[in-house]
């Protein structure tokens, strides 16, 4: 049996009938039929994010809701599937799972509360929406085409709500055994399901995490990521002239780079595909569905850019918590306490960075204040100031061999020098692909587009990499 190639739709490729037969034409290029990992349809899921919160406020919040829903499903079926069959069942499986979505908002208004549970619950109705309809649509080209929903198949997560895990081994041994057709399979992504059966979702942008994982599950080809822009860049266009493309990555390097702000991949996405060396491959959908021409792979090949770095990124969701006092760096225990109170209340450290005189802690900023309040309560005698700081920026500059290649570090620090920009805190060397810097936010701009005007050359049209043995 041939390896089934994984592919992953993002949203983006999901705001209109032609966007739509772009994916038919992408699913129809490959030689064999491929799972079909797909994100909800373009701002599905903030419109019922919002419904939720305004859920106890307004008047009819869930009926405009239905209507909406079904409206958006409603066009996109009558103006695509020609079938009279096929665009019936499609229209009965969506009223279904609408039904379904009605009667527990009604219970959740009557309750007066949303808990973790339900949210989870209602917020995985986008994705399931979208893999019916392109089921549907798929049936209706002359794809042979069957949904699976993830609590069909079994991909078990670690029972987190918001923000699960998946058990990549459990899952596996139910995974492989519910796609063994000679036909393409459309699975909602972005949730799991735990061993008690209730739906978890697996954070912001977790319809990549979720393919990667069925790429393991099933011992994928290759997971192919299909976008409505080109692969990863040397920076983002929103922040710097005339980025450049780059044509490949290894999984450290596009690890690095999701978690520091690229809006490519979701920062878990590798963790799975590295575990069986599966090249995870970026497509533009109306560039090319040749499929042997992706703008970016990642894999665990190293390449060594000719200028070493190959991208400087920027997340603004990270601030600092910093704990001073005589020795709180240097005495025992201490930050071990702190991260300890932290972890019971589910609070994630994104870095520390000590000294002998403070603890330094990146938090993200929508609990940076409950992780300060914690800590004042440890009432730490050797911590005599604690502060926080929100309106910073943190900057990477992202490349393989950064560690050994002389002057790298002193050309990143002498440009933001150049701009009088101050850096709060750094980190140099701590990881063999990466180096950040946290900024004032306000010189996020002028950073970007200094680092990026120095680090790459005006006349560098496309990186040429060099391949080295691991």
């Amino acid at each position: 049996m041939n390896k089934k190639n994984v592919i992953k739709i993002g949203g983006s490729n999901l705001k209109s009938a032609k966007s739509i037969l772009q994916i038919v034409e992408v699913v129809k290029s490959y030689e064999h039929p491929p799972v079909v990992v797909v994100s909800a349809f373009f701002g599905l899921t903030n419109k019922i994010k919002k419904s939720l919160e305004t859920l106890f406020n307004e008047d009819d919040t869930l009926g405009s809701l239905y209507h909406f829903l079904y409206q958006l499903k409603s066009e996109i079926i009558l103006e695509i599937i020609e079938n009279p069959e096929i665009r019936n069942q499609t229209f009965a499986l969506v009223e279904d799972q609408l039904n379904k979505l009605r009667q527990y908002l009604q219970g959740i208004f009557y309750i007066r509360h949303i808990p973790e549970k339900a949210n989870d619950y209602i917020l995985s109705f986008g994705e399931k929406l979208s893999a019916i309809v392109l089921n549907g649509i798929f049936n209706d080209k002359g794809i042979a085409a069957e949904t699976k929903f993830p609590e069909q198949v079994g991909l078990l997560t670690d029972g987190v709500f918001g923000n699960a895990s998946i058990k990549l081994n459990l899952s596996k041994e139910n995974v492989e055994k519910c796609f063994l057709g000679n036909r393409v399979y459309v699975v909602p992504g972005f949730y799991g399901v735990s061993a008690k059966n209730e739906i978890n979702l697996l954070g912001h942008g977790g319809t990549d995490y979720s393919a990667a994982a069925f790429a393991y599950c099933l011992g994928a080809e290759n997971l192919d990521v299909w976008k409505d822009v080109d692969g990863f860049m040397s920076g983002n266009p929103k922040h710097v002239a005339q980025p450049k493309p780059i044509d490949h990555l290894n999984y450290d390097e596009a690890a690095e780079l999701a978690y520091f702000g690229a809006d490519i991949l979701h920062p878990r996405t590798v963790e799975p595909v590295r575990l069986k060396n599966i090249p995870i491959r970026l497509f533009n959908v109306f560039n090319d569905h040749a499929n042997d021409k992706p703008q970016t792979v990642i894999d665990n090949r190293t390449s060594i850019h000719p200028e070493i770095v190959k991208s400087v990124s920027v997340e603004n969701n990270t601030g600092i918590l910093s704990l001073r006092g005589p020795g709180v760096g240097y005495i025992p225990g201490i930050l071990s306490e702190i991260t300890k109170t932290l972890n019971i209340h589910g609070i994630n450290i994104n870095s520390v960075i000590t000294s002998q005189i403070a603890i330094n802690l990146l938090i993200d900023k929508h609990i940076i204040d409950k992780a300060f309040d914690l800590i004042k309560k440890l009432k730490l005698q050797v911590i005599t100031k604690a502060s926080i700081k929100k309106n910073v920026s943190l900057i990477a500059v992202v490349g393989s061999g950064m560690t050994e290649a002389y002057g790298v570090a002193a050309k990143i620090l002498s440009a933001i020098s150049e701009e009088g920009i101050n850096i709060h805190l750094s980190s140099i060397g701590a990881s063999d692909v990466v180096t950040y810097l946290i900024i004032d936010e306000k010189d996020t701009k002028k950073t970007l587009s200094k680092l990026h005007a120095t680090l790459f050359k005006k006349d560098f049209k496309h990186p040429v990499n060099l391949f080295v043995k691991n």
